[in-house]
């Protein structure tokens, strides 16, 4: 699990921007939403250019580095915070693999070129590798200590060339660290597109994962669960090319593309997602219900808090979500200029489930 992390000098983090997942309380309702004393699923508030967007890529931007997945799209000279006299974005991630804390911090200077790479097991350091002042490096990790690092180029991830060379422990640090970013998965609601980060590499039309899977009738019942009433069937367009159609009576079909609303849209997106969650370690979804009915937004986010071994993070400015059990105060996060911090951190008061937690949070309970 990811239980802590930290960046600066990226996007429009200027100084160190920490958020601790392990802050959590001893509520005795929805306890599925916390894991090993973690949060593992995590909502954030915050007011438009607060910087949720910044936050779900800087979590995900391990991926870059120790996976052959997509990468973000962010111009380069866009990555670093603008003003900022340093070209250097520094990482820390905490994780917790069953009984071991592995820390892996991380400096780079633009999207791919690293400065130092570090990992410590139980806070005692394993791993230095420095791409520039290479006299000090080691490695201190079962199946690893005799590989030859020097001269690595700053492209390429020293963890990644461990992992990628070396015939490891199956309960080694680095294997529990690659699998994790392995299942590491953002994507973002507001682009039609299917346009992600981490995970695999690789795009395809939203219709065709439903049809290759053959799961156009589980995507009916999913969006008659979400109260859209429609009949879908395949239909063969005149280039040759089979979508998703819709019938309606008395009619032909027609594309479903070309008739659906955003937040049907949306939800397509969600559902073409949603056939991979069993393979996720951690889900990240910005503005995951921005053009969802409350009444949606609260189905979609049980849906996401049903995965017991999936952790996720998703944005959102529907503060009506406070109120229901898909969420608790140490659960729920705003990120504003003073950092991301939960809303039992964020008041004096003892919060309880019995409070109008959103009235508090309307009346600014937890303004800085």
């Amino acid at each position: 699990m990811l239980t802590r992390f930290e960046v600066a000098n990226y996007k429009g983090f200027k100084d160190a921007m920490i958020w601790d997942l392990s802050t959590t309380r001893d509520y005795s309702y929805s306890k599925e939403l916390i894991k090993n004393k973690t949060a593992k699923n995590s909502i954030v508030f915050g007011k438009n250019a607060s910087g949720k967007s910044s936050l779900c890529a800087a979590v995900v931007d391990i991926t870059t580095h120790l996976l052959d997945a997509e990468k973000d799209s962010t111009p380069p000279h866009m990555l670093t915070y603008i003003g900022n006299d340093t070209p250097i974005m520094s990482f820390r991630y905490d994780f917790l693999f069953g009984n071991k804390k592995v820390t892996y911090v991380y400096a780079k200077t633009n999207k791919r070129e690293m400065v130092i790479e570090e990992l410590y097991v139980n806070e005692k350091k394993v791993l230095r590798h420095d791409f520039v002042n290479e006299e000090e490096n080691f490695i201190n990790i079962a199946g690893a200590k005799n590989l030859r690092t020097k001269g690595l180029p700053n492209k390429l991830s020293v963890i990644k060339y461990i992992y990628n060379n070396t015939i490891l422990d199956e309960n080694s640090v680095i294997n529990h660290l690659v699998n994790f970013v392995s299942g590491m998965l953002y994507f973002r609601s507001l682009r039609e597109a299917n346009q992600y980060i981490g995970y695999k590499l690789g795009g395809e039309k939203l219709d065709d994962i439903i049809l290759r899977n053959h799961k156009l009738e589980e995507f009916q019942n999913f969006l008659q669960d979400m109260e859209l009433n429609y009949t879908l069937v395949p239909l063969t367009l005149s280039s040759g090319h089979t979508v998703i159609g819709a019938k309606f009576e008395n009619s032909s079909a027609i594309a479903l593309n070309e008739i659906a609303s955003s937040g049907t849209r949306t939800l397509m997106l969600f559902f073409c997602w949603l056939l991979e969650f069993e393979n996720l370690t951690f889900l990240v979804i910005d503005e995951f219900d921005a053009y969802y009915h409350h009444n949606v937004s609260q189905k979609i986010l049980k849906i996401i808090n049903s995965f017991k071994d999936m952790q996720s993070m998703v944005t959102t400015h529907n503060v009506t979500l406070l109120n229901t059990d898909e969420t608790r105060p140490d659960c729920a996060f705003i990120l504003d200029k003073s950092g991301v911090r939960n809303l039992s951190e964020r008041s004096k008061k003892d919060i309880r489930k019995n409070h109008n937690i959103e009235k508090l949070y309307r009346e600014g309970e937890f303004d800085s």
